[in-house]
């Protein structure tokens, strides 16, 4: 005779139920999480220069774009990155959603004080979506380019949806970590 729970389950159809419900359960989570990265072999120094502009911001959220860039630059330090400058020159029109021009600047500016990369990218989503909860959705896409000759060094894309009581910020801040954590950082010549 086969042991019974007290649920009235046979004991092997529990275990293969909560295999089973295991299994649509990570399969579900990973759902709500997706990233990217360029396999490159470059690695990348934490003791260069950092010059994060502003993100094309590609999403219906006015000035998402700035509101990564500021978390991107203290997710670097955070990392390791002895010299990161968020460069985010005045916005004449804030609820504009093409920034190209102060990307441009802002690059002008970052090539003047010397930069050795700069950190740019863009903004797919940003918003909370519609329903009960609310939950957040955010999408970045990160380049990290050589300012010499414009050369990518390393690229990601990662997205998440958040869960109904997260912030938009904390979601953009998972996912801008996942980038960070993705890149292929080494501590460099200098330390």
């Amino acid at each position: 005779m086969t042991p019974r729970l007290a649920l009235n389950l046979p004991l092997t159809g529990r275990c293969t139920r909560l295999a089973l419900v295991s299994l649509l359960a990570l399969v579900w989570l990973s759902g709500c999480s997706v990233m990217h990265s360029q396999q490159g072999t470059t690695p990348i120094e934490l003791d260069s220069q950092f010059a994060v502009i502003p993100l094309t911001n590609l999403s219906q959220t006015p000035q998402a774009g700035d509101q990564a860039a500021s978390i991107l630059s203290a997710l670097l330090r955070a990392r390791g990155a002895s010299e990161v400058e968020l460069y985010l020159p005045a916005d004449e029109n804030p609820l504009a959603y093409d920034n190209r021009a102060r990307q441009q600047q802002a690059t002008a500016q970052a090539l003047e004080s010397g930069a050795d990369l700069i950190v740019a990218g863009t903004v797919d989503e940003w918003r909370y979506k519609n329903g009960l909860d609310g939950e957040p959705a955010v999408s970045i896409t990160l380049e990290i380019r050589d300012p010499a000759d414009s050369t990518v060094v390393w690229s990601g894309t990662a997205a998440r949806t958040g869960w109904g009581h997260e912030g938009l910020g904390v979601a953009g801040h998972k996912v801008l970590q996942s980038l960070i954590e993705a890149a292929p950082f080494t501590a460099g010549s200098g330390q």
